[in-house]
């Protein structure tokens, strides 16, 4: 038995010819100090993944969320990157990284971070196995798990583990956080299904408020979900791309099965991202490690699935949920949602929100154009 930590951190430092992938040396570079990582004992276990221009660590360690040794190797693994970025004249080289060093972790200073700290224990009759699942999004904000996971743990019609398992059937415990609020983490914990109302009201607002944690209330000390919730815009003051945000899902047992947790991403929910982090477009489920290649920086996320033995270490194999034939026909549909919602161009709601758009060179039409209006009696 021992105390293990999950460690997703992601990070956009440069793309071959814009905002697409990073390079091969760029990953090889990675993957190599993730193995370094292994051998010094800092880490149990580590891979390197992408989803569009932004590279994936992710990590088995023993040293808790927020570790700040860990924290800094990632910050240098990706100063690394960001290195033969410049060199092979990438495109946005460091981009994510908007802080010289990160005095502690690297929550709120640009890559985007979710973790979770549990206990590995094959005796767990609750939890004999540990399996779970990563997600990581591109062009898009930390809002854009809302729905998903709002339907996945807030609603039976999605998820009909809520009412054929009377542990989930107990309710889980949603972690809301204000990703306007700068002075602070300024958070909310709601109990679902009782408060289901009123976490409806926060998460309908994607550009303000996002899950942050899920708990489950079986067993209230056994987190479920992370997700990154933080805004590079609120971080440099100014539009640097958008947030880009993983998550970590734990699943199996006294959690949802993944094919529960997956189920949502049929839809193709509209999200705000894309094209310079100002439009509003259905965000498409594809395969791990694929580039960004479609109209307007089509929203992406990818999803895989892991086991883990007791020692803390990943299996070989890993599972690419969106990589499977069977998601072709939602990836059909979600592209036919998109082209149809482009027709309308910058008009009314296919553009970001005028909060989101006020980081963006808008702001400088608008107010010279504020100078020439006249008051007409």
């Amino acid at each position: 038995m021992k105390k293990i930590t999950i460690s997703v951190i992601k990070a956009d430092v440069g793309s071959v010819g814009g905002h697409t992938k990073p390079s091969e040396k760029m990953l090889a570079r990675m993957h190599e100090l993730m193995q370094k990582g292994v051998e010094i004992g800092l880490l149990i276990d580590g891979t390197v993944k992408y989803t569009g221009d932004d590279i994936c660590l992710i990590m088995s360690h023993q040293w808790g969320v927020g570790a700040p040794h860990v924290h800094r190797y990632a910050w240098d693994c990706f100063k690394a990157a960001t290195t033969i970025a410049e060199q092979q004249g990438c495109y946005g080289a460091g981009q994510d990284l908007l802080v010289n060093a990160p005095a502690g972790n690297v929550r709120g200073a640009g890559p985007a971070v979710a973790e979770i700290e549990f206990v590995r224990d094959r005796e767990n009759k609750d939890r004999p196995v540990e399996t779970f699942l990563v997600f990581a999004a591109d062009k898009c904000g930390p809002g854009a798990y809302n729905l998903p996971l709002y339907q996945v743990f807030c609603d039976p019609m999605h998820n009909g583990g809520i009412l054929l398992s009377p542990k989930l059937h107990k309710g889980f415990s949603l972690q809301i956080i204000d990703m306007d609020h700068k002075d602070g983490d300024r958070i909310i914990k709601l109990d679902m299904p009782e408060r289901i109302w009123d976490a409806a009201a926060l998460l309908r607002d994607i550009d303000r408020y996002a899950i942050e944690a899920i708990y489950s209330r079986h067993k209230p000390d056994e987190q479920i979900v992370s997700v990154s919730a933080t805004r590079l815009h609120n971080i440099a003051g100014k539009y640097t791309g958008k947030d880009d945000p993983v998550a970590i899902v734990r699943t199996q047992g006294i959690f949802p099965a993944p094919e529960e947790v997956i189920e949502p991403y049929y839809l193709g929910h509209y999200v705000t991202g894309d094209a310079r982090g100002s439009h509003v477009m259905p965000i498409m489920p594809v395969a791990i490690n694929t580039a960004v290649a479609g109209p307007y920086c089509h929203p992406i996320v990818s999803c895989i699935a892991f086991s883990m033995d007791t020692e803390g270490k990943f299996t070989e194999e890993i599972i690419d949920i969106f990589g499977n034939p069977i998601w072709e026909a939602t990836r059909h549909k979600i592209a036919n949602k998109a082209e149809e919602f482009r027709r309308q161009g910058f008009f009314g709601v296919t553009m970001a929100s005028h909060q989101e758009l006020s980081y963006t060179g808008i702001v400088d039409t608008i107010n010279a154009l504020d100078k020439e209006f006249v008051v007409r009696h």
